[in-house]
């Protein structure tokens, strides 16, 4: 089984690549959508909330004592990002609060799904992780492949998910510069055309993918990720 990592930058239209690429087979694991589901666990929101306060549930009125936390219980994740994002030391010391919570239980999750999908034998795990080379998830990848648009695309794209500039600029920054991405990555896919062109794009290499032997048989994936500590979030 081939392990694919997928970067790019916000708004440049990773997830559309991966969601292509999961309808060509690929199983797609979605380490944003895996730690969305962790910040659901009754034990994570109760440690954070014995950081931030209950103001970060989305229904205080359900979380007035840490007993009553359950799955039914909701995170506001944009009242979180508020909290972490940014530049001051106060925001950084929560960030890592944060990581050093959410990330042990993620990183579990995805190891568990690379491991299923090889069980289950799929051809392709695409290892979609926010900040895979910031991270270190790029060392489980046997190729990385980059999707990459312009700024002034991105700057329209931006405006159906309810960003501003300032907030496109503010997720760039806690991330690795797209060149750098481009430059570690073994191919990299432009997006500044049409729909159809990243799809021609993402299947001519599909197809190149198809060709490779390459297996995971003799690799455990416990024994792989063992020196890995962190993954990211969200993009």
């Amino acid at each position: 089984m081939i392990i694919l990592g997928i970067v790019g930058s916000p708004a440049g239209g990773k997830s559309t690549a991966a969601e292509y690429l999961a309808g060509l087979g690929a199983d797609w694991i979605n380490a944003d959508l895996i730690a969305r589901d962790c910040l659901s666990d009754p034990q994570v929101i109760d440690a954070l909330v014995s950081r931030f306060g209950n103001e970060i549930i989305s229904q205080p009125e359900n979380a007035n004592v840490q007993s009553e936390f359950d799955a039914k219980t909701q995170l506001d994740r944009s009242k979180i990002a508020n909290l972490v994002f940014g530049d001051s030391s106060d925001k950084r010391d929560n960030l890592r609060y944060l990581e050093s919570i959410v990330h042990p239980p993620t990183r579990q999750r995805i190891l568990g799904r690379i491991e299923n999908a090889a069980e289950q034998g799929a051809l392709v795990a695409l290892l979609d992780v926010p900040l895979l080379f910031e991270s270190q998830w790029d060392f489980a990848c046997d190729e990385i492949w980059c999707v990459h648009t312009s700024t002034e695309i991105r700057l329209q794209r931006i405006r159906i998910r309810g960003w501003d500039r300032q907030e496109l600029e503010r997720r760039e920054r806690c991330q690795m510069a797209i060149e750098t991405k481009c430059r570690l990555s073994n191919h990299v896919m432009w997006n500044d055309s049409t729909l159809d062109a990243l799809h021609e794009n993402l299947h001519r290499q599909w197809l190149k993918l198809a060709k490779m032997n390459l297996s995971l048989e003799k690799r455990r994936p416990e024994e792989l990720f063992s020196g890995l500590n962190k993954h990211c979030l969200s993009d």
